[in-house]
């Protein structure tokens, strides 16, 4: 079997939408395990319909036997330049999933790998994500360190 890694397009959307529910369906106890909640489906699609086309996202995917069996994404931001990034860009990582039978074979390394070489050449800053307890090694094996340069206020939790 042959495995291609390369960037999604438009065609690709609802195959990745799939791996992004698969992925929440993993970290939490998805919509009280009532399965794929529907306005969370319809606003992430809506979101990936648009940034795949804008360029305010970038995502790369592992295909086997003409299926997505991995992704990974970069969101991209674009804010006023300051020292260390003149050029005010920097990216998100998100989305990393790969399908459990196809786990250990290098596949969210070489997505991480085509995320990284696209922010290098595009003159990205920084790349930041936050890490599932199963991920923290392939990032750190990478050069990702962990950061206390950021808080963070949950906007619907008051003040």
């Amino acid at each position: 079997m042959t495995i291609v890694i390369r960037e999604a397009g438009l065609a690709d959307l609802e195959e990745v939408l799939q791996l992004r529910m698969r992925l929440f369906d993993k970290l939490v106890d998805f919509n009280n395990g009532k399965g794929v909640d529907e306005d969370l489906l319809q606003s992430t699609r809506a979101y990936f319909s648009d940034a795949l086309q804008n360029g305010a996202c970038k995502t790369w995917v592992a295909e086997a036997d003409g299926h997505l069996v991995a992704c990974g994404s970069l969101a991209i931001f674009i804010r006023p330049p300051y020292p260390g990034n003149v050029a005010g860009k920097d990216a998100y990582l998100l989305n990393m999933y790969t399908m459990a039978e196809y786990r250990k074979q290098g596949l969210a390394r070489k997505i991480l790998q085509q995320a990284m070489r696209y922010a290098r050449e595009q003159g990205f800053a920084t790349i930041w994500l936050h890490a599932t307890e199963d991920g923290q090694a392939l990032y750190a094996s990478e050069g990702f360190e962990p950061s206390a340069k950021y808080m963070e206020w949950e906007v619907g939790a008051g003040v």
